[in-house]
This record gives structure tokens, C-alpha cells and sequence, in this order.
């Protein structure tokens, strides 16, 4: 039987989990990461070890970290759930700026695929350092997110489209004026016009707004 063939693998640099959640002191060590159709694995450098398995089901939120939480570039986060649901956050470091984008672009996929509408509606931008988040400065370690969580294209494409689905099918039909006479109703065309507006190019809706030019290296 042939071994499955990953979606995406490649080495990141991966933060210790350490044993005081407290500390800003941990270590980053190279890892070699395999992301499949159903679990995220990771190996050390040489991909010879397995060092930890995250299955996408217990996945809540893949995210961008701050730079200023670890004075590093191209870091992200995938927030999970433990086997006795209790949150815990996996910190990884991209090669470069595609790398990271790419990286979160994957996990996000197969998140929608799997957990769906089980995904967290917030998360942290920072980390928990230091007795409090570094972001909003919380002190509760399992503290709601300050940020809302970024839609993935696939998810936008589904809610904008049962949105277009929704307001189309509640005009009133062409060339029937809202009082239910024949002869084109302005009202009607007004509101047609508005809708197709909306929603007829998808350019800047679904343009990667969450990374800024200031993340290209």
C-alpha cells in the first residue's frame, strides 16, 4: 500500500511548548511539517523522528501572530483543541512570506472541510507571556480572542453566495412593478442594480486583506 501523499510539507521553525506558560524564554527548533487530508504531523529536521500529530477535527483557528510577541517575521499560529478540549496553541514560523500565506491557506481548506462551523469566532494576535497576552494584555490564560477570525476564500465564497441566492430570489421579478401592475418598476431596478453592484466582482472582497505590504520581506 502506498504511503499518502501530503498537501503540503515543508521545515518551519516551531516553538517549544513550555513547561511554564509564563515564561517568554522557549525554545525554536527546526521541524519538518506534514499537513494531510486529515492531520497536521510534524517530525524533527531530518524527518526521520515523529515528534507530534494534531488531527484537522480538533483544529479551531489558523492565524497570523503579531511580530512584536516573538521578534520574528512570518509567524502563525494553529489553535487546537487537547484530548480533554482544552485549548492549546501550536506557534510556527515560515521560510518567507508565501511560505506562511501558503501554510495558513492549507490548514484553513481543510478546516472548512472538516470542522465547518465548529471553528472559533476569535483569537489571539499575540501569546499568553508573561502572566498575560500580549496583544490585549489580558491576564485569564483561556481569555476570549480580541480578534476576530479571518474567513478563508472558500468560506467567503459560500456565505457571499448564499447571500447573492438570497436578496436575487426576494426581487420582484423583471418587468413587474412591486404593486403587482405590468411595466418595469423603478424600484425594482434600483434594487436589482444594487444588489449586482454588490456582488459582481469579487476583486476586493476576496483580495488577501489581512497581509499587508509590510509582511513582504
Amino acid at each position: 500500500m502506498s504511503e499518502e501523499v501530503p498537501i503540503r510539507h515543508g521545515l518551519l521553525i516551531k516553538r517549544s511548548v513550555a513547561k511554564s506558560v509564563t515564561t517568554i524564554k522557549a525554545k525554536f527548533q527546526r521541524r519538518y511539517f506534514k499537513l494531510y487530508q486529515d492531520k497536521l504531523t510534524y517530525w524533527t529536521a531530518d524527518g526521520k523522528q515523529l515528534k507530534g500529530t494534531i488531527t484537522v477535527a480538533s483544529m479551531r483557528a489558523c492565524e497570523k501572530v503579531e511580530k512584536e510577541t516573538f521578534n520574528r517575521s512570518h509567524m502563525f499560529q494553529l489553535v487546537y483543541l487537547s484530548k480533554s478540549d482544552k485549548r492549546r496553541i501550536l506557534y510556527m514560523q515560515g521560510n518567507c512570506y508565501p511560505d506562511t500565506k501558503h501554510w495558513i491557506e492549507n490548514i484553513r481548506k481543510r478546516m472548512d472541510f472538516i470542522v465547518g462551523n465548529d471553528q472559533f469566532d476569535h483569537y489571539h494576535r499575540g501569546a499568553y507571556l508573561k502572566r498575560a497576552w500580549s496583544c490585549c494584555k489580558k491576564d485569564e490564560k483561556y481569555a476570549e480572542g480580541c480578534c476576530g477570525i479571518t474567513e478563508s476564500n472558500e468560506s467567503r465564497t459560500r456565505r457571499l453566495s448564499r447571500e447573492v441566492s438570497f436578496n436575487v430570489s426576494a426581487l420582484p421579478s423583471p418587468g413587474r412593478s412591486n404593486s403587482g401592475s405590468s411595466g418595469t418598476s423603478r424600484h425594482s431596478s434600483d434594487d436589482s442594480w444594487m444588489v449586482m453592484h454588490r456582488y459582481s466582482t469579487y476583486e476586493g472582497i476576496f483580495s488577501d486583506d489581512e497581509y499587508s505590504d509590510d509582511d513582504v520581506p
